[in-house]
């Protein structure tokens, strides 16, 4: 395997990943989907519960800076795979941002420690004249590509490698309108947002659960064989099952968006250069 097709994420933490660069195939795709067809939609129930069979089925290798797909597995003893992505952030239409100058601070892994120190390192690294930084999603946070190490990595704060006198000698002043807009274009909104599913998301989510699809092949076993009152039993032990685990499951994203949405309302002052604001 080319090394430059497999890389480590978050290298000797808990959450440490191994990650594989694919790029979609159109003939595998369209074999998939005549897959699909003939086997009357228990392949694509199949991917779905395999993330990386799905992508291997569908897509090739290719160098992770370079992928359009990423797969990702646990080196932990459970060996988990889960798949991602690969986006792309436009800062072409960003007037308050040096967009070049942007994407080199975000590529070689200066996301927000912007000081005259490291504006030479990174010159070291520039990349092309691309507008775009490539970046993929996993477990609510993003990792951007970084160019300086050649892998993909999260933004860090300012909690990490900057001393109070640092922060209190560059900041005191509060970020220009520039830096704000740049932060919140790559950070987002500071917020936990606990979004409520739809009881049909819910439900299509806990039917497609391999034991449900086991119990409606019981029932179409047992009524082929004419035990229907053996069949009549499953369908109401799992009707009533599956009942109760959508009242639990939504009851608990219930619960969970109440408790944020009312201990996360703060009002905080904010320093701004020349001006102060007040947010909650």
């Amino acid at each position: 395997m080319d090394k430059e097709e497999r890389t480590i994420i978050n290298k000797g933490q808990e959450d440490e990943m191994e990650i594989h660069g694919y790029n979609l195939c159109r003939w595998k795709l369209a074999m998939v989907c005549v897959g699909v067809i003939c086997t009357g939609g228990f392949l694509l129930l199949l991917l779905y519960w395999m993330p990386e069979w799905r992508v291997k089925a569908t897509c090739v290798r290719a160098a992770v800076k370079d992928c359009e797909v990423v797969l990702l597995r646990t080196t932990d003893e459970f060996r988990i795979w889960f798949c991602a992505k690969i986006h792309f952030l436009s800062l072409e239409n960003q007037p308050n941002l040096n967009a070049k100058s942007l994407v080199n601070k975000v590529s070689n892994g200066h996301a927000v420690r912007l000081t005259e120190e490291n504006r030479c390192e990174m010159n070291k690294y520039s990349q092309s004249q691309s507008q775009q930084m490539r970046y993929f999603t996993h477990h609510s946070i993003r990792y951007f590509w970084n160019d300086a190490i050649h892998n993909f990595d999260f933004l860090k704060g300012l909690d990490e490698g900057v001393s109070c006198a640092s922060m209190y000698e560059k900041h005191s002043a509060g970020l220009t309108k520039g830096m704000h807009a740049y932060r919140k274009l790559l950070y987002g909104v500071n917020e936990i947002a606990v979004k409520v599913p739809s009881v049909f998301k819910l439900l299509i989510k806990e039917v497609l659960n391999p034991f449900y699809i086991f119990q409606l092949f019981s029932v179409i076993l047992w009524s082929i064989d004419e035990y229907y009152y053996y069949a009549l039993a499953i369908v109401v032990m799992s009707i009533v099952s599956i009942i109760s685990s959508l009242y639990s499951i939504r009851k608990q994203y219930v619960m969970l968006h109440d408790m944020v949405a009312t201990h996360s309302t703060v009002r905080v002052s904010v320093c701004r250069v020349n001006e102060g604001k007040n947010f909650q």
